[in-house]
């Protein structure tokens, strides 16, 4: 009953942000899942979504597929979401997103990074203070089934660790900021090494280039963060990924659409880097979003790309894939 009652009011506060687009009710096909499977769900940089009325319909419509997914019987374990989700900071856009999460945040653990996006540009493009981003007062839900067991600053969302688990072994969410300062980095290794038992997924916005390479030169970070320390992705791989076996992969947005890397980190571990990003796709990401498929008897996460409007894959060698995380 209270699901039903969550999914009423997201409804509800879906029809009032998007008067302008009807998409319609989403249609689940639970034969795209496996009830004996676990998931996680990656939604890309949505900043396109929140920023313009016309495709604002497109992130309503992906919450509602997803709320209904698990509703069907898809067991989501978590939901991570690469940044930007707003395009100029603007408290409009965080409000509509914040109607649009709530209700699916309930009922399935959702994590969230900063994007550059995320906070105000002064002139040249530079951010001149990480904390003018609203980035902790919308991104926390009351009820949330997320659990943040750590965290790098008292009250504040940007650099936390949230407990996560795939089929009972531990695979924590590690969410880190926008080029993550030197001291935050510090804390993550700290954490990371303190915690040898727990494998670690990291959550950060920019590390992959559009073609799937590492960003070394000219990072983002490096162009418009101020007054702060500062990593490049280059940086924080070799800084933190690298030498953390435990760290099982890397999830990122902010460049191109679909990709995945593999590279060898000090233990010779092919370490996955996955990006996905929806802000250059039709209609703002058009509804996509990014499936991770784990099964029991498997060592490998199966990737796949999902059109929850079109109800289908989008089939291509960038989207599909799938790297090994039980070692």
């Amino acid at each position: 009953m209270f699901r039903h009652i969550c999914y009423a009011v997201l409804a509800i506060l879906c029809l009032s942000c998007s008067k302008s687009l009807d998409l319609g009710q989403p249609v689940v096909d639970v034969q795209m899942f496996d009830a004996d499977a676990e998931y996680i769900i990656v939604i890309g940089d949505i900043q396109q979504y929140t920023y313009e009325e016309a495709t604002l319909p497109f992130l309503e419509y992906t919450m509602r597929w997803i709320y209904l997914a698990k509703e069907a019987g898809m067991n989501i374990k978590c939901i991570l979401q690469v940044g930007d989700i707003t395009q100029e900071n603007k408290k409009k856009e965080w409000q509509a997103f914040h109607e649009l999460t709530a209700a699916v945040a309930k009922e399935i653990p959702y994590g969230a990074c900063t994007g550059n996006h995320d906070y105000s540009w002064g002139d040249n493009n530079e951010i001149l203070s990480r904390d003018n981003t609203y980035f902790t007062k919308y991104v926390t839900f009351d009820g949330a089934k997320a659990e943040v067991v750590a965290r790098y600053e008292l009250d504040r969302m940007e650099n936390i660790v949230v407990r996560h688990s795939i089929f009972g072994t531990s695979y924590d969410i590690l969410v880190l900021e926008f080029g993550p300062r030197t001291e935050v980095i510090e804390w993550a290794n700290e954490y990371v090494k303190s915690n040898p038992g727990i494998k670690f997924i990291l959550l950060t916005h920019e590390f992959l280039t559009s073609d799937g390479e590492l960003v070394s030169n000219g990072s983002f970070a490096e162009s418009q963060l101020r007054n702060t320390t500062w990593s490049s992705p280059e940086q924080l791989w070799n800084t933190l990924v690298a030498g953390n076996n435990n760290i099982a992969c890397v999830v990122c947005g902010h460049n191109g659409f679909s990709r995945i890397r593999l590279a060898a980190n000090d233990a010779g571990r092919e370490a996955a880097q996955i990006l996905f990003n929806l802000q250059y796709q039709v209609n703002g990401g058009d509804g996509m979003i990014e499936i991770w498929e784990m099964k029991e008897d498997s060592d490998s996460v199966n990737v796949g790309v999902y059109n929850t409007l079109r109800n289908r894959w989008v089939d291509t060698p960038e989207t599909s894939f799938k790297f090994k995380y039980r070692y």
